[in-house]
């Protein structure tokens, strides 16, 4: 398995599990600290985006239950750059910290290492997404400064 197959697993398990998936641009994020990666699905009309958590060790199955978390202007409580990465919670109690790099190196489970090119030999492969990176940083920028325009005082 190499970046660009798991890349593939990754937009099947976004896409199996989200009515209109191609309104969507996608990456992989990684949590910091435990917990499951997601697929981050984002897009500028409604101004919103989808986090979608994906087992790696579950693929290519894809889990009945929905556990996905929408995060729009109207549901929104903390958006926060924290230098990293984001942290994200609404105002539903989801909270999550995660990071999304240009060529995040992911560990790949047992069953997904066939004997190919995987990353260093290590167990891992670099998924390779830095133009979309670069244009969700972009999308996460314009989100935060959406947010901070609702509490500018007006001036008098």
């Amino acid at each position: 398995m190499n970046g660009e197959d798991l890349k593939q697993l990754l937009r099947g398990a976004f896409d199996a599990r989200v009515l209109n998936y191609g309104d969507f641009n996608l990456v992989y994020g990684q949590p910091s600290g435990s917990g499951a990666a997601w697929v981050i699905g984002y897009r500028h009309q409604p101004l919103e985006m989808l986090l979608c958590p994906v087992e790696l060790g579950t693929l290519p199955e894809v889990p009945v239950a929905d556990g996905i978390a929408t995060v729009a202007l109207d549901n929104v409580a903390t958006l926060a750059d924290t230098g990293t990465g984001y942290q994200v919670e609404t105002v539903t109690g989801f909270r999550t910290w995660f990071e999304v790099t240009g060529a995040p190196r992911v560990p790949l489970p047992g069953r997904m290492r066939d004997g190919g090119p995987t990353g260093d030999g290590d167990g891992t492969v670099v998924v390779h997404q830095e133009e979309d990176a670069e244009d969700f940083h972009q999308f996460m920028t314009h989100f935060m400064d959406t947010l901070d325009s609702y509490y500018r005082l007006p001036r008098a």
